[in-house]
């Protein structure tokens, strides 16, 4: 039985725009709403949870220059935290909620980069992990295997995945890319695709050289280098991304399989063909993806910023904080943050800072009138301040 009115659907609508960014065009309406909104209301007739769907999370960076480690940290959880959030404020509004599919394209073009297949299926691994752990309900994983209907992903073993690999990306192929394609041609003609191709042709140029699997004789030769990253670049566009003319293989493969869902991006575009999603929202910008970065924690308000990891090697200025043993991101150093080794400060999605005690030593449970000063500044923060494990 339909629920929502024209008001509930705007609602909805306006909760996109609030986690939404798209680029300038004419100040009109993104062109996608309109496809949101009757997708909303299609949903509302079956009775059914609203269906998002984002493709994104591929594998974490191998540029040291860009990323802490190998394995998601602070800014996946904070990504993914941000999608599960969309969820929950869709659902105050629509009685049935929202559900998040989120497609790990990894193996549409680790290829091209030189990426072992084994990297972005651990990286995928560890994400769905990290979901559990902090409990995003309103989040579910498919792979491409499923996106294609080759398998299902979750009962393949990863020596199974990784052998299906090459076929995945040859099927894919095989089955949606047109032989006419001319990705220039769509570069020229699409701003949407322009937008995406000047992203991958950057991509490229920074991060091919660190792949695993690259030759030599490429990285060390500039001509041979460039050449590589222009081809890398086209074929990356190829399989990729979607044009008003014909969506290319992965866009395509994406609507064969989910052709009801609303459709969010992690890239920039100016919201003619789907919603542009910041993960990790920037105050002067759309911000770096979390695979491609390294989350910083400003003093100033403790916020959230993506920035390269070689800009943060000042360690007068940067400490990097670890959990379970490895980096987990960046705090930038202020005295609000200087406590003694027994208590940890941990931030979460939305800014909220924990104040944690981990001594067993009843004298070290008290706040000394040097502590309460530290967590009086630390309550000042308009995102508010929690205490655990402290006699007060």
């Amino acid at each position: 039985m339909p629920n929502l009115s024209q008001s509930d659907i705007e609602e909805l609508l306006t909760i996109f725009r609030r986690f939404s960014h798209h680029e300038e065009n004419t100040g009109s309406v993104p062109a996608y709403e309109a496809v949101a909104a009757a997708r909303l209301k299609a949903f509302d007739d079956a009775d059914e949870p609203v269906s998002l769907l984002l493709p994104a999370f591929p594998w974490k960076n191998a540029n040291a220059e860009k990323v802490l480690g190998a394995d998601p940290d602070f800014g996946e959880e904070l990504a993914l935290a941000r999608l599960n959030h969309l969820c929950e404020e869709l659902g105050t509004i629509y009685p049935h909620g929202a559900e998040l599919t989120l497609v790990a394209d990894g193996p549409v073009y680790n290829d091209l980069l030189c990426i072992p297949d084994a990297d972005y299926f651990d990286y995928g691994v560890k994400l769905r992990q990290l979901a559990r752990d902090k409990g995003f309900s309103h989040i579910a994983f498919a792979r491409l295997v499923d996106v294609l209907g080759i398998g299902d992903g979750d009962a393949l073993s990863e020596e199974e995945h990784l052998a299906l690999a090459d076929t995945c990306r040859q099927e894919m192929e095989k089955r949606f890319l047109g032989p006419d394609l001319s990705v220039q041609g769509e570069v020229r003609a699409h701003p949407d695709t322009a937008l995406t191709y000047q992203k991958y042709v950057r991509s490229a140029r920074e991060d091919l050289r660190w792949g695993p699997d690259v030759e030599q004789s490429i990285i060390s030769d500039p001509d041979k280098y460039a050449t590589e990253t222009e081809r890398v670049a086209e074929r990356m566009t190829q399989r990729l991304i979607v044009s008003l003319a014909h969506g290319f293989a992965y866009e395509k493969a994406l609507e064969a399989k989910y052709p009801e869902a609303i459709r969010l991006s992690i890239h920039r575009s100016t919201g003619k063909n789907k919603i542009s999603i910041p993960l990790i929202p920037q105050s002067d910008g759309f911000g770096l993806t979390p695979w491609h970065s390294t989350l910083l924690v400003t003093a100033r308000r403790g916020g959230f910023c993506t920035k390269l990891a070689k800009d943060l090697a000042d360690r007068a200025r940067y400490e990097v904080i670890e959990k379970d043993g490895k980096p987990y991101y960046v705090r930038e150093k202020h005295p609000d943050f200087e406590w003694p080794e027994y208590v940890k400060i941990h931030h979460r999605y939305g800014g909220k800072i924990i104040v944690e005690s981990t001594s067993r030593v009843d004298g070290e449970r008290g706040l000394p009138d040097n502590l309460k000063l530290k967590l009086a500044n630390l309550a000042l923060r308009p995102e508010g301040v929690e205490v655990k494990g402290f006699k007060v």
